[in-house]
C-alpha cells in the first residue's frame, strides 16, 4: 500500500494518458463511422486503432523512461533501492479498472451464453464502459476477432482481448523504465547547439 500511496500521482498520470488517447480514438472512430463504404470505414478504424495504440505506447514509454532516468540518480546516491519492476507495477495499478471491467464482461458473457437473460444487460453496461476507457484497441480487436462476428463468441473473444491489453501497456512501461535506468534511448534527441 505504501508503494501505491507514494506513487499515486504517477499511476494517475498513466491512467489520464490512457483516457486522453481513448477520447482521441473515439473522436476519430466517430468521424469515419458515417462513411457509406463500410469496408473502407472498417479499414480506417483499424488504421486509427494502430496509430492510437502506437501513440499511446510512445507516451507511456517516454513517461516511464523519465521515471527510470530520475530513479537511477537516487539509486546511485543510495537514497533509493533498485526495483526494475517499478514501471510494471505502476502500469498494473493504472490498469486495474480495465482488468475489472474486462473480467466483468467475460463473466457476464459466459453467464448469458449459459442462459442467464439478465446477464446481457450487465454485459452491455460493462462493455460500454470498457470500450470508452480502452477505445484505442477497438479497431484492432474487431479485426482480429472478425471471424466470429455476429455470434455470441464475438463479444467473449473481444472481452478476453481487452483482458490481455493491459499486459502490453505493462510491457511497454517496463521496457521504458529499464531503458531509463540504463540510459538507453530509443527516441534520440539532438544535442543543443551553443
Amino acid at each position: 500500500m505504501k508503494f501505491i500511496k507514494d506513487h499515486s500521482y504517477d499511476i494517475i498520470r498513466l491512467y489520464i494518458i490512457q483516457i486522453g488517447i481513448s477520447i482521441f480514438s473515439l473522436l476519430l472512430y466517430t468521424s469515419v463511422s458515417g462513411l457509406d463504404d463500410k469496408d473502407l470505414a472498417n479499414k480506417l478504424k483499424i488504421a486509427i486503432s494502430i496509430f492510437a495504440i502506437l501513440f499511446f505506447f510512445a507516451l507511456i514509454y517516454t513517461l516511464s523512461w523519465e521515471w527510470g532516468a530520475n530513479d537511477i540518480i537516487r539509486i546511485d546516491a543510495g537514497r533509493q533501492k533498485k526495483n526494475v519492476f517499478k514501471g510494471t507495477i505502476l502500469a498494473a495499478c493504472a490498469n486495474i479498472l480495465n482488468v475489472i471491467l474486462a473480467g466483468a464482461c467475460i463473466i457476464s458473457m459466459v453467464a448469458y451464453m449459459n442462459g442467464s437473460g439478465g446477464a446481457l444487460s450487465v454485459l452491455q453496461v460493462f462493455n460500454l464502459i470498457l470500450r470508452m476507457t480502452d477505445a484505442m484497441y477497438i479497431g484492432v480487436l474487431m479485426s482480429i476477432f472478425s471471424f466470429a462476428e455476429g455470434t455470441d463468441l464475438y463479444n467473449l473473444y473481444q472481452s478476453i482481448g481487452y483482458m490481455l491489453t493491459p499486459l502490453l501497456a505493462m510491457a511497454v512501461t517496463h521496457v521504458g523504465y529499464v531503458f531509463g535506468l540504463k540510459n538507453i534511448k530509443i527516441f534520440g534527441s539532438k544535442p543543443k547547439k551553443s
